[in-house]
């Protein structure tokens, strides 16, 4: 469906917003008017946005803060609204107490991570220090809520609205920073682990290397043919990032190089999306960035489209900057690596918005919802209802796991049961 917005300017920040709430998560197709007179004839669905109402339309009090550039000190009050937490407050002349559209951009864009801020222990911004931390909404997707309250108030006014689809799915995303335990490494590399093993007295694991040397199926990582065959049977969508740095400390994988990392690259190509797991030095530097990625283009013979960090520091915004000289569509970086939760603010895939040069990125920020750390440690009945809470939303969950996990029987039951259980909430309506 179509709908006509009224704001006095068109500015940068109000088309990346009005894109990503109206186009991307309620589906409808926008157009803008400055014209008062235009407003007044159009008949079909309509609202204005700015400082002052005109007559007796659907309003929503512009803030400001979709008409400034730069980055600047910003006041949050955290009130409610409807049971539901809200910032940026309006004037009762609003059909809505707050100006939902600000609160939104300032949670797309990131923008305290513009500001100045204490690293964590990774080099990242703390999750403690953020307003869905501190004001305890980090685990809904706000926006989507907020997107759904102001549908209703739409609604109200134009009965022909119809209500978006809300099919919730699963996607998850599996970071194989380690493609095998033992296999692959070398002669050197492997005889330096069994001696360690061995005068560790790690003789289980001095055992599966050996057994691992014969029949090198036996390797405990090996478990992408479970994984594939588990993708098969159950409605569930899978993306493997492979990380291709070099070795180094922070980097202990096999050598892209080697002959059954790049046969296994391409056999899981063959039955899954994949992707690119970027090593830390690509992280920081875009030289090794580019490097990476002429890696995997090499190896699966595609371009690369999908790209994950895990586990390390976004280097944000720097990083999301390097991605526009590449041609990766698609990132999945965007959550906290201790907490569950909507580090943007949404499950709904968006666009990245540059603060430092008030522009619109092409590459496609997919949030996650949590990993495997947290996922392993939060008990099943407290993550079930963490998700009944928003399921109606028709959820839509990206989850990071390590391929490590899987080799470990007690873990790899307690996650599938997890994700059984996520993806019956998801499929209620």
């Amino acid at each position: 469906m179509e709908l006509l917005i009224y704001v006095p300017k068109i500015t940068p920040r109000i088309n990346y917003t009005f894109q990503q709430v109206y186009g991307r998560i309620l589906g409808f197709r926008i157009k803008f008017t400055t014209k008062i007179e235009t407003f007044i004839a159009y008949k079909g669905i309509k609202f204005s946005y700015s400082k002052q109402r005109l007559g007796n339309e659907i309003f929503v009090q512009a803030y400001g803060l979709l008409e400034q550039q730069g980055v600047n000190d910003v006041e949050i009050n955290v009130s409610n609204w409807n049971g539901n937490p809200y910032f940026f407050n309006t004037s009762q002349q609003s059909e809505i107490p707050y100006d939902i559209f600000s609160s939104s951009f300032y949670l797309l864009c990131r923008y305290e991570e513009y500001l100045p801020h204490v690293k964590n222990s990774i080099g990242d911004f703390p999750v403690e220090d953020s307003i869905a931390f501190k004001s305890a909404f980090i685990e809904k997707p706000i926006i989507n809520i907020w997107m759904d309250c102001f549908f209703d108030v739409l609604k109200s006014k134009f009965v022909e609205l119809k209500y978006p689809d809300k099919k919730g799915n699963l996607k998850l995303i599996f970071s194989v920073d380690k493609a095998f335990k033992y296999r692959g490494y070398g002669i050197s590399r492997s005889l330096v682990g069994f001696i360690k093993d061995t005068f560790g007295f790690k003789f289980r694991e001095v055992f599966s290397r050996i057994k691992t040397w014969f029949i090198p199926k036996n390797d405990p990582y090996d478990v992408y043919d479970f994984l594939v065959e588990l993708k098969n049977n159950k409605p569930l969508d899978m993306l493997f990032t492979f990380q291709l740095g070099d070795y180094s400390i922070h980097t202990k994988n096999i050598s892209h190089r080697k002959t059954v990392y790049k046969r296994l690259i391409k056999s899981i190509g063959d039955y899954s999306e994949i992707g690119l797991l970027l090593s830390h030095e690509g992280v920081k530097n875009s030289s090794v960035l580019t490097k990476e990625i002429k890696r995997f283009e090499n190896i699966a013979n595609h371009e690369l489209k999908s790209i994950l960090i895990k586990d390390k520091s976004i280097n944000f915004p720097n990083y999301y900057v390097n991605l526009n000289s590449t041609t990766v569509d698609k990132d999945y970086s965007m959550g906290y690596y201790n907490a569950i939760g909507f580090r943007s603010g949404t499950f709904t895939s968006h666009l990245f918005y540059d603060l430092n040069l008030e522009q619109t990125s092409p590459r496609e920020i997919h949030p996650y919802y949590c990993n495997s750390s947290i996922l392993k440690e939060t008990n099943l009945d407290l993550l079930e209802q963490k998700l009944s809470d928003i399921n109606n939303l028709g959820v839509r969950l990206n989850i990071l796991l390590n391929i490590q996990d899987f080799s470990n029987l007690t873990q790899k039951e307690s996650i599938l049961k997890k994700i059984s259980m996520i993806l019956k909430c998801l499929e209620k309506k």
